[in-house]
């Protein structure tokens, strides 16, 4: 193997370590993503609650 085929080899590895990465990244922003959409669903069904059980009181 010559010296440009090792420097194209050499790049190939690096992008292809970079497009993981990227990926990586990518999966863990989704999973991050789809836990705060659930935090917020659960504070949502907390406060409706609430807003709920002040009604019960009124009544």
């Amino acid at each position: 193997m010559n010296s440009k085929e090792q420097k194209r080899l050499a790049t190939t590895r690096e992008l292809m370590g970079n497009a993981k990465e990227r990926i990586d990244s990518s999966s863990e922003l989704e999973k991050d993503l789809e836990n705060l959409g659930i935090q917020r669903r659960m504070k949502q069904l907390e406060l409706e609650s609430k807003f709920l059980k002040m009604n019960d009181e009124t009544v």
